[in-house]
């Protein structure tokens, strides 16, 4: 609802009713606290991350309420790294070399481009 926030510190505060998907990806996974702001696609669609990345998850705002495992994608697909490194104020290899692959994280699908 409008007036209720989401993130430490409340960092995200709703300036009207809008749908927060919660993302099970954070900072424990290599996506750093600095890249609140960026866009990653939820479903396909671009959308904001907002609110504070914890260490294990990040909220993106949303327009419309969706279903649990909506395919989320951080990078690819028309989210760059590029994109992520102006946000983060870093390099793209800094973020491709933090991620984190342990399969006790998040199920993670690479595809490969080539």
């Amino acid at each position: 609802r409008a007036g209720e926030s989401t993130g430490y510190g409340r960092r995200f505060v709703a300036e009207r009713d809008t749908w927060v998907g919660i993302v099970p990806v954070g900072y424990g996974d290599g996506f750093q606290r600095a890249l609140t702001g960026t866009e990653v696609r939820v479903g396909g669609e671009r959308r904001r991350v907002i609110g504070a990345i914890s260490m294990d998850a990040l909220a993106v705002e949303l327009d419309r309420e969706l279903p649990p495992g909506t395919p989320v994608t951080l990078v690819g697909h028309g989210v760059s790294l590029e994109e992520h490194a102006r946000v983060g104020g870093t390099i793209t290899w800094e973020l491709a070399c933090g991620i984190n692959s342990s399969p006790l994280r998040a199920r993670r699908v690479v595809v490969d481009a080539a």
